[in-house]
């Protein structure tokens, strides 16, 4: 098995890892981005629509009460503040380094190709990473992440050859992204699928807040057609109603604007309502909002073209459904973006703890700034105590991984429409104490149905594919179980046997690490 040995890994390549590999190669250290695909392809950051909240330091005392309004009392303060006190200055580093963009109402909106404007940052990240001469590899899916005695590994499969590579380093920064991609509907890269809460959690570190997954309520459904977000503002200044013709934001008693970003929640509920348990489709009419109104906002005005023209939206309504959109849950950080394991560090989606119960539109692109930064630095001054002879510690540890995973095989039936299915109709929007416990249950089967004896004939790809998903049915477990032990309803985590937020015993962190033998230990933690 080859050993691969740099100073800093970092094991994702949205603008979280991007964004920590540059501020380790300022240090001067040895740099290694790892991507599951094409460096910055496949990621969150290249789909989004390139909306960056904080632009302007004078609105930050806003921008951090906005934080703490929709994480419902359970962000960590401590990062929220930082997050409203340095995006300025981390979103303007980027338009010194080219990206193209434009400053609106206290946000950044990238500039590029429709519907995709995040693919600009992405573009923008790497160049700079390559004038620096970050070292990159391509198409690897990470299968076990060692820690020992603050000296990081790592083991990957090379998805063409079948080879497996060992990675040891003097740090890791783990930046794989978030999990929404469990679900049904989404609009996240479809192998989002959790990878890096079960790196973590079996390399010994801390999750938390993994109940709370936050749904977009009103994405394009139109047959043919990707679960495009559709801005707020146009959802509001069109007419949204159920096949009857009845007005949803009337019906439901929805009343605050813009609906789909301040009363997101309540409005995903709503939906998954009519669509799903009353059978009823659900279509937003765009015919009469003005040219005005289209260019009223960016993100409404870069869509005018695609959703207008291209999907129809100006001769006939669009039918619309929610989608799983964000995961606010994920590793335990510290104002650093140190885990609760000495050397291993983490940023953007993967991490939990920033966002609490649900997230501000505009923080998820600020965040992978301001907190990729941190974890490049911290991860550069942990691996300078490093040296080359001490990370080779762990080359006889993963040469023990690597052997564990030969001797069992992950199921070669593609079990990942059945897990989306389960989490979407019972672990997803509207939750309830039979359904979770039924959810959990058959995800525990799937698990049971992955293992078996190794099949040496299984081709690289298909291997790959098995891999991913047991991380994905352990990432739905986890999902499950604190959807589970929640027994209120907060902000993206409703619960119908439990629907009122109960401040007096709720108020505060569900966190789990892995226990053996006796299996993962969970704990609430007062906010």
């Amino acid at each position: 098995m080859e050993n691969v040995v740099c100073d800093v890994l970092v094991l994702g390549s949205g603008a979280a890892g991007l964004r920590a590999a540059i501020s380790a190669r300022e240090a001067g250290l040895d740099v290694l981005v790892l991507s599951k695909s094409g460096t910055g392809k496949s990621t969150c950051t290249g789909l989004a629509a390139g909306v960056m909240r904080g632009s302007d330091s004078s609105g930050a005392p806003a921008h951090l009460e906005g934080t703490l309004q929709a994480g419902r009392g359970i962000n960590q303060p401590g990062l929220a503040e930082i997050l409203s006190e340095q995006a300025p200055a981390r979103l303007g580093e980027l338009m010194k380094w080219g990206l193209k963009g434009e400053v609106r109402h206290g946000c950044m909106f990238a500039q590029g190709r429709p519907p995709i404007m995040g693919e600009e940052l992405v573009r923008c990240l790497i160049r700079k990473n390559r004038e620096m001469e970050t070292r990159f590899m391509e198409n690897l899916t990470a299968t076990s992440l060692v820690i020992e005695n603050g000296v990081a590994g790592l083991t990957a499969f090379e998805r063409k050859s079948g080879e497996q590579i060992a990675f040891s380093s003097g740090a890791v920064v783990l930046a794989a992204g978030g999990a929404a991609a469990l679900f049904f509907r989404h609009n996240n890269p479809k192998r989002m699928l959790g990878d890096g809460w079960t790196l973590a959690i079996e390399a010994g570190a801390l999750l938390q807040d993994i109940e709370f997954v936050q749904f977009y309520p009103v994405c394009l459904a139109e047959p043919g057609h990707a679960p495009l977000v559709i801005p707020p503002i146009l959802a509001d200044n069109g007419f949204l109603a159920n096949e009857q013709g009845e007005d949803i934001l009337k019906k439901y008693g929805i009343v605050e604007r813009p609906a789909a970003m301040i009363a997101r929640d309540r409005l995903s509920q709503a939906l998954f309502q009519e669509i799903y348990r009353n059978g009823q489709g659900i279509f937003l009419d765009l015919r009469d909002v003005t040219e005005e109104q289209w260019q009223s906002d960016p993100f409404s005005a870069i869509l005018r073209y695609t959703l207008g023209d291209r999907v129809g939206a100006v001769s006939r309504p669009l039918r619309v459904a929610p989608a799983a959109h964000h995961t606010m849950g994920g590793v335990k950080i510290d104002d650093r973006g140190a885990t609760s394991v000495p050397g291993l560090f983490a940023a953007g989606e993967v991490t939990g703890g920033l966002h609490g119960a649900n997230r501000m539109g505009g923080n998820a692109l600020s965040e992978t700034m301001v907190f990729g930064a941190r974890a490049g630095n911290s991860a550069a001054d942990w691996a300078k105590g490093n040296g080359a002879k001490k990370r080779q510690s762990v080359v006889r540890r993963l040469g023990e991984e690597f052997r564990a995973r030969q001797s069992i095989r992950y199921g070669e039936a593609d079990f990942l429409g059945k897990i989306r299915k389960i989490m979407w109709e019972k672990g997803g929007i509207l939750r309830n104490e039979t359904g979770l416990y039924r959810a959990l249950k058959s995800m525990r089967e799937i698990l049971v149905s992955l293992s078996g004896p190794e099949c040496k004939k299984t081709p690289p790809p298909a291997q790959t594919r098995a891999i991913e998903l047991r991380f994905a049915a352990q990432a739905a477990c986890l999902i499950l179980e604190a959807a589970i032990r929640r027994q209120e309803s907060r902000g993206s985590h409703y619960r119908e046997d439990c629907p009122q937020q109960n401040d007096r015993q709720w108020l505060g962190h569900l966190q789990v690490r892995r226990g053996a033998p006796q299996g993962d230990e969970w704990e609430f933690v007062a906010a």
